[in-house]
């Protein structure tokens, strides 16, 4: 019965994976929109690594409320009071997409262009 589905699920994730668009980056030619880029990835540079930096604070927090939970798990024999322990949420990573959304818009304010790769 499982194998009826197959085709249905494999012909999704083919339409799903056929549907993702991709761009090159097209530099300008100029020397001095060549500069702008230049500046442009130094600036997504620094943001990433302000992100990683963040990310790191976080998690570092992280790291000290979750030996508290597990201090208070430990410390509480009955299940009602663990109930009570507050589990913290671990951070995913660090978020670097307003980097690479800043670089882009940069990208094409010093003339260079984004075309669609067939």
């Amino acid at each position: 019965m499982r194998h009826r589905f197959l085709p249905v699920c494999l012909l999704a994730a083919l339409t799903l994976l056929g549907g993702c668009t991709q761009y090159r980056e097209v530099p300008p030619q100029t020397a001095e929109g060549q500069a702008c880029v230049r500046q442009c990835s130094e600036l997504a540079g620094e943001c990433r690594q302000r992100a990683e930096e963040s990310y790191k604070g976080f998690k570092g927090l992280y790291d000290i409320q979750y030996q508290s939970y597990q201090s208070c798990l430990h410390n509480s024999s009955d299940p009602n009071l663990q109930s009570l322990c507050p589990k913290p949420t671990a951070p995913s990573g660090p978020d670097t997409s307003i980097c690479s959304d800043s670089y882009k818009s940069c990208f094409v304010d010093c003339g260079g262009q984004y075309e669609k790769v067939e």
